[in-house]
């Protein structure tokens, strides 16, 4: 009796085209990384004589494949780095941390992640970069900032051709109100002066304007934040930055 049911259910699998499939299971990428899995991130902590590593990779972001190979290939650069030499008096440090952003504006919302890189190889001067990752909820696609109209994997941040004609002097401004803000007005004899104008900050203009340097972004229901690593719109001094460029300036041009 039990031969002839496995043999009706036998027949009735090629009837109507039924087959077995083995779905593969998702990739563990924390594992792949040899981290630890906390939940809501992966941590990646290494710790030698010479060099430590403090790594946190979000664990929701939908896509994780090329995060988890943007977070092995940093790390594994900066551990050839050392590895090779490039000791000084104090460890080397390498800590990767992210931020992580969305926006809910219709016609569809976004999900972002943001990494903060800090690295300082053999007691050199400590540099600060970004890297960001974005993702377009409604199409399901990676979000960038020249991606072509006609590109099939990836959603294009801008309708325009030539956003930073409009982007570049925004963030310029509030680059220069943030980090050179006028100085209080002084007062002469119980006159009060008006206050001085503040010295125009060092913006290398090519770089303002170049498309490369806006490659790293979030977008937000206020507007899209750019990051700019360290020594690239402004002498090394001045760290790393990000600038809101308010959705109102922008919001036509946004694809």
């Amino acid at each position: 009796m039990r031969s002839f049911a496995v043999a009706v259910v036998a027949i009735g699998a090629t009837m109507f085209g039924c087959h077995a499939v083995a779905v593969a299971a998702p990739t563990d990428y924390c594992a792949e990384l040899h981290g630890g899995n906390a939940g809501r991130t992966c941590e990646i902590q290494l710790s030698e004589t010479g060099y430590t590593v403090d790594i946190s990779m979000p664990l929701n972001y939908p896509d994780q494949k090329p995060v988890a190979e943007y977070i092995a290939a940093t790390r594994d650069a900066f551990l050839n780095s050392t590895k090779a030499g490039a000791s000084g008096s104090t460890p080397s440090r390498l800590s990767i941390k992210p931020t992580e952003y969305s926006s809910a504006i219709p016609p569809r919302g976004t999900q972002s992640v943001v990494f903060t890189v800090n690295q300082n190889i053999g007691g050199a001067q400590p540099s600060t970069t970004y890297k960001a990752f974005n993702w377009d909820q409604t199409y399901r696609k990676s979000i960038l900032f020249g991606a072509a109209a006609d590109d099939k994997d990836h959603a294009p941040l801008w309708q325009v051709d030539d956003p930073l004609k409009t982007v570049a002097p925004i963030v310029q401004t509030e680059l220069q109100q943030q980090l050179a803000p006028s100085p209080p007005a002084s007062t002469t004899s119980g006159t009060t002066a008006s206050a001085t104008a503040p010295a125009p900050l060092p913006i290398a203009q090519a770089a303002l304007y170049d498309p490369n340097n806006y490659q790293n972004f979030a977008v937000v229901n206020d507007g899209v934040i750019f990051f700019f690593d360290q020594g690239v719109l402004l002498p090394a001094s001045a760290g790393g930055l990000h600038v809101l460029v308010p959705r109102a300036a922008i919001d036509p041009m946004i694809a």
